[in-house]
């Protein structure tokens, strides 16, 4: 499996899989638009914050990790968008995406977590120091399907607890922070 980022070509793929995961976790549908519309928002920075797990076959790739041989990058299973936001008591890096029900539990999710948590980590690291001086938290949060019952796991090895913060229909809101 290999993680990229975001193109613009990519929308129909991920309509697909959203629409196909929310089916799965009796979550709410996002129609092409809406979806098409949240994507390009500007504050969202699609291209360097939206990230796709595809499945492509190590053994086809001998150069390294990071690098894909052309024609022969996988099929997108998966993706996560991370998201950022201040509140009044918190920073916040919030983490939503799906993965394609017939490829869970193969580690997708986990490896999009990871990606996201240090993209985080990351970007958190630009003001951490004035969030400790102003003694104002930074969380990582995700949206986690309350259906899946690999969902709890796959918090649990993040160090995430489930919030009570309204969420999303079928899905739970986890927390930790950074």
């Amino acid at each position: 499996m290999r993680i990229r980022n975001f193109r613009q070509g990519d929308i129909p793929t991920l309509v697909h899989i959203q629409n196909l995961a929310a089916q799965e976790d009796s979550a709410c549908l996002m129609s092409k638009s809406d979806f098409e519309e949240w994507l390009v928002r500007p504050e969202l920075q699609a291209a360097s914050n939206i990230f796709l797990i595809t499945d492509d076959d190590d053994d086809l790739n001998k150069w390294s990790q990071g690098d894909v041989l052309d024609g022969l990058e996988g099929e997108v299973v998966g993706y996560t968008v991370l998201q950022f936001r201040r509140s009044h008591h918190a920073y916040h890096f919030l983490c939503e995406g799906a993965v394609l029900p017939q490829h869970r539990r193969r580690g997708a999710g986990q490896a999009l977590l990871i990606c996201a948590l240090n993209h985080a980590r990351l970007r958190a690291s630009e003001f951490e120091f004035e969030a400790r001086q102003q003694a104002i938290p930074v969380y990582f949060e995700a949206l986690l399907p309350v259906k899946d019952s690999a969902s709890e796991s796959l918090a649990a090895k993040f160090d995430m607890q489930s919030t009570d913060e309204p969420a999303l229909k079928g899905m739970q809101l986890y927390s930790c922070e950074l």
